[in-house]
């Protein structure tokens, strides 16, 4: 095979044909005095409900703005809550204290709900918007396009400055590690070219102050059998220790073979967000688990957050990709260096492919403000 061809296929990404696609866009509008001020008539300080009017005449507008584009799955969110998509066979939405959580499947499902409490003022408006249809990545480009322009409809119809408006893109490939053990036939090619560059393919150009992430997010699941590979500590509040202290290693260990250099070992429980920032931070905000990276920075080290003295379900494996890690063709390279760090990990802890599942989730998103 000549030098080229092998080098090329260094670059692309090789993932099971059986990869689940999500796509969504998150704009966020603050709830500023000024933007209260402009609709204080439809506020009613002597109700128990003060903001009701407020919120649902804005999701009615939102609504009626997604009507016009033909956006079939949206969500006004007005309670402060953290919204996170995940493909599912069965719709589903659920809702904590801190979160709401979407799950469904893109080619069948769609959903229009609002999410708000009228008797508190919420610091910030999240609009949600999620792709439908059995081409999610092909067609990424398409819908981004659309929802820029209802946003930009709904800034009209609001009177809400665009360029007040925070829109987030969010992409996801999601698999299991060993579906080839388990008789999954045939597979994907991806480059994982960044959100810009394949958008700029199909005309469609991102602002020169986008701010791009990509990494990827691991779930291995703590059975009986990987308990069992190492002693309980004798000390109840050390109990489980030893065997994060084992995951931690082995997964560190695998990840620094390959010269990935950026991530963190999650095993309390908390749901881990992955985000850009300016400097590298990790703050513990109730259920969740903010975990910010600045790309530019190639080598971040390994975060290790667990609570010993309790036993999670499963440990949440990340590896976050630096502008090092980005080639000329894109991200393939990164992937393929994840599956090779993580098949090692799997060979230490002993893992039976054709009963166990790691499923990896590859995330792509980039985030910009209207203008």
């Amino acid at each position: 095979m000549p030098i080229s061809r092998t080098k090329n296929l260094q670059h692309k990404a090789y993932i099971p044909s059986s990869a689940r696609e999500n796509q969504y866009l998150m704009a966020k509008i603050a709830l500023t005095d000024g933007l209260i001020k402009q609709y204080q008539p439809l506020i009613d300080n002597t109700s128990e409900t003060p903001f009701e009017k407020l919120y649902q005449h804005l999701a009615n507008k939102f609504f009626a703005v997604n009507d016009k584009f033909a956006l079939e799955s949206t969500q006004f969110i007005a309670n402060d809550k953290f919204a996170r998509v995940r493909f599912s066979p069965e719709k589903f939405t659920a809702q904590t204290k801190q979160q709401v959580l979407f799950l469904y499947n893109p080619k069948y499902h769609t959903s229009r709900n609002t999410f708000f409490n009228g008797a508190t003022k919420a610091k910030k408006i999240t609009l949600i918007f999620l792709a439908n249809g059995d081409d999610i990545r092909g067609q990424s480009a398409k819908f981004h396009q659309v929802v820029i322009k209802a946003l930009e409809a709904f800034g009209k119809e609001t009177e809400i400055p665009t360029e007040q408006i925070r829109v987030s893109d969010h992409q996801h490939l999601t698999y299991d590690l060993f579906a080839k053990n388990k008789g999954v036939e045939g597979s994907q090619a991806h480059k994982f070219r960044p959100i810009a560059d394949r958008y700029m393919a199909d005309q469609q150009t991102l602002s020169a102050q986008a701010r791009a992430l990509t990494y990827a997010v691991v779930d291995f699941p703590i059975n009986r059998r990987v308990r069992a590979l190492t002693n309980l500590d004798e000390n109840p509040q050390e109990r489980y220790n030893p065997l994060y202290n084992l995951i931690a290693d082995a997964f560190i260990g695998a990840a620094k073979n390959q010269n990935l250099n950026n991530g963190a070992v999650v095993a309390n429980g908390l749901v881990p967000i992955v985000r850009s920032g300016e400097d590298e931070n990790v703050v513990t905000s109730g259920e969740l688990l903010m975990l910010s990276y600045n790309p530019l920075h190639t080598s971040c080290g390994y975060t290790c957050k667990w609570n010993s003295a309790k036993l999670v379900d499963s440990v949440q494996l990340i590896f976050v990709a630096s502008e090092q890690d980005k080639t000329s063709h894109g991200y393939g390279k990164f992937v393929n260096e994840i599956e090779q760090a993580l098949h090692t990990f799997a060979q230490k802890l002993d893992i039976v492919g054709e009963q166990e599942e790691m499923m990896v989730r590859l995330h792509q998103h980039v985030g910009f403000y209207l203008k």
